[in-house]
This record gives structure tokens, sequence and C-alpha cells, in this order.
């Protein structure tokens, strides 16, 4: 098996505006086939005091979850190849149809449904160069005058303007971005908020560039897909922290083992 490509489960909590990380989702692809792996991080365990419930389909905490195929939770939150939409959806990701495969779009996309608060963040990895680079979809977009009719006028490759919002009601911490003649246009998500501190205090440069712009009818939570640069320090890590942790890892009662899904 090759080395995993790994996905997180976010809930969000909408009586204090925060995004929890719950789960992960591995894929591992090899000579010998794929294999899918889920299981809850510690972070579940502050969602649950906050009122988030396991999964339907992933009913026990402790277990690890395994599949040949990707579960139907995540393969349902992916738009089937039929649509006649869904070239011009690859597009609006910035994905090539003949390589983005059900992984890569429910990583690029969230998976985001009307109907729930569950979001799904890719783990960010080192390119090609060495480097942090990620992607992401600008979020907050509708609820700051103006934006929308600037983001119209962004180009692809143009440069964006990252500050601390320290103010922000809803997260200290949060990430906004402005254009170069200092228009507020939304934020970076919440889920990259902490490599940022990271980042930052490893006191390496980050860069923020539009990937793509995607005007109507193309949702607000689409309309810019932002690409993040950096350099990986010696020993960073991304996505570190307890609430990252598998709860797998801890003591766990005989009859919570590993659980496979045939």
């Amino acid at each position: 098996m090759t080395a995993g490509r790994t996905l997180f489960v976010t809930w969000y909590d909408s009586n204090h505006s925060a995004i929890i990380p719950v789960a992960r989702l591995v894929h591992h692809g090899g000579t010998d086939g794929d294999l899918y792996e889920f299981q809850y991080i510690q972070g579940a365990l502050e969602a649950m005091e906050r009122g988030f419930q396991p999964f339907i389909a992933f009913p026990e905490l402790y277990k690890v979850y395994r599949s040949p195929s990707l579960f139907p939770f995540f393969s349902n939150r992916v738009m089937p190849t039929t649509r006649p939409d869904y070239l011009a959806y690859l597009q609006v990701l910035g994905l090539n149809p003949a390589e983005a495969d059900s992984v890569e779009i429910l990583a690029r996309s969230g998976g985001r449904r009307e109907t729930d608060r569950i979001e799904v963040v890719p783990a960010p990895e080192q390119d090609e160069t060495g480097g942090y680079t990620t992607r992401f979809l600008l979020r907050g977009v509708r609820y700051i005058p103006g934006a929308e009719e600037r983001i119209a006028r962004l180009v692809s490759g143009e440069r964006l303007f990252w500050m601390l919002d320290a103010q922000n009601e809803a997260n200290p911490n949060a990430v906004a971005l402005r254009s170069a003649d200092k228009c507020l246009l939304g934020y970076i998500p919440d889920y990259l908020v902490p490599d940022i501190a990271k980042l930052i205090d490893y006191r390496v440069s980050m860069d923020v560039f539009v990937d793509r712009v995607n005007l109507p009818p193309a949702p607000l939570h689409h309309r810019v897909l932002g690409r993040l640069e950096a350099r990986w320090p010696d020993g960073f890590v991304p996505f570190q922290g307890e609430q990252f942790q598998p709860l797998s890892s801890l003591t766990a009662p005989p009859t919570q083992a590993d659980h496979a899904i045939q």
C-alpha cells in the first residue's frame, strides 16, 4: 500500500460558530487495491459535549472502520459522474476530469450539504518542491458588504493579502483576506488557522493567491478557490494537537476492537 491520503471530518457547532474536527478518513492505494479507514479523533469528545452524536454509519467511537471501497457516507457527498453538470463542477473546483478521483473531489469540495453540519477537509501535504501548499474555498463572502462585487474582478494568479482578525467575535484567531486595493473579501477556513499560527511561529513567509474565480451561478461558498503557499519548516507537522489524535489509540473495551466492513 502507498502512503495514505488523509481527510478530516469537521462538525459545525452552530451555537458557538465553531468548527470542530471529529474524525478522519485515510485512503491507501496500491497494487493490492484500495483500502479506506475511518476513525474518530479526540475532537469528537469535545464536540459531543456540544451536542454532536456519532454518525449512524459509524456508531462506535473507538473502532477503526475499514473498507475496500469508499464508504457510502462519503461517496454520497461526491457528485455522480452521470450528472450533466459534472464536468462544469470539476472546473469550478479546479480539477482535471482525467485525473480527479472521489477522494480528491471530496477534499476540494468539502462534501458539504445544506442538510447537515459536516465538512470534509484535506490534511496538507508537502508539494513537489518540499513546500506547504494547500487550496481552499474562501469563507464568509456573504457577510462582507461589497466582497462579491470585488471578487468578480479578481483574476487567476492574483495575490491576496492575509491579516489576523483578532476582533472577530466568532473566532478571534480568524485570518482574513483582502485584495491589493484593501477590499475585504472573506476568510481562510478555520480548519487551516492552527497551521497558519504554527507557520507564523516558525517565522516563514506565507503567500496567498487566487487559484480560480467562479462567477454566478456558482454558489457563494465556491466563488473563490484560493491557494496558500509557504515554506515547510523542519519539524513542522500539519493538523497536529490532541484533538486530531485517533480515539482508537486510547484504551478501549475489548468489544471495541477493529471493525471491518466487507
